[in-house]
């Protein structure tokens, strides 16, 4: 019996290494794109704003959707990731939201993105809307929208 516990036991303890190893993943490619890429505060109310605007149902997710949705003239905030290989999966959508005069920055990693977004799968691409007035996230929507505007060398 005694046994078998200290099984569970060792069990137990890899499974918590295992999803301390998942929580921490190591972003090992940086595409040469990646400009502005955000970071400290303004990736934490970056993130923020994407979970308050997940929940209100008011973000477009993946290059399709997105690049939809820019060439229809919605109005947001597109975070793209940094860590995507292939760059011309993306490569066109910068030179879009810059056409349309939609703000855009880059987020490390499609880990992080698909964290703040409370899904287990990584996301390249996120369009936050642009709220109405009376939204909950409008707030937290303008402060990064102006801290953006504060990094971004082309808009």
């Amino acid at each position: 019996l005694e046994g078998a516990c200290s099984c569970l036991a060792a069990m137990a303890d890899e499974e918590e290494v295992a999803q301390g190893e998942e929580e921490e993943r190591k972003c090992l490619y940086e595409s040469p794109l990646a400009k502005p890429m955000i970071t400290d505060k303004l990736l934490g109310r970056a993130l923020k704003l994407l979970k308050k605007s997940v929940s209100e149902k008011k973000t477009r997710r993946g290059v399709p959707e997105c690049t939809k949705a820019i060439r229809k003239g919605q109005q947001g905030i597109c975070f793209l990731a940094g860590d995507i290989y292939p760059m011309d999966v993306f490569a066109h959508v910068p030179i879009l939201c810059e056409e349309k005069g939609i703000y855009y920055c880059y987020v490390k990693s499609r880990h992080d993105l698909g964290a703040a977004c409370q899904t287990r799968r990584p996301i390249s691409l996120i369009m936050v809307l642009q709220p109405k007035d009376d939204a909950s996230y409008s707030k937290t929507y303008e402060q990064v929208v102006a801290g953006i505007k504060a990094i971004h060398p082309y808009m």
